[in-house]
């Protein structure tokens, strides 16, 4: 595979997004893994401390939308669309 091929391939990989708790306007980065329908799994600093409901911002995938955690297991989150 080229540089180029590779690049390609890579440019895509991985979308970064902000979640936001409705009682504070801090902000958390989160590497998005996965999207579906119903919702996402990201990946967040494992110390950090969400709420049960967030606000997922993705710009890239024009997604802006309350969430609810559904699982966490350390740093990985699946966030369910609400509404």
């Amino acid at each position: 595979m080229s540089q180029a091929d590779r690049d390609l391939f890579l440019q895509d990989a991985f979308t970064v997004g902000l979640i936001s708790s409705f009682e504070s306007r801090a902000k958390i980065g989160c590497l998005i893994w996965d999207e579906t329908a119903d919702g996402v799994d990201v990946e967040v600093d494992p110390a950090a401390v969400l709420p049960e409901t967030v606000r997922l911002s993705i710009a890239s995938l024009k997604i802006d939308r309350p969430c609810t955690v559904l699982e966490r297991a350390g740093g990985r989150l699946h966030l369910v669309f609400l509404g």
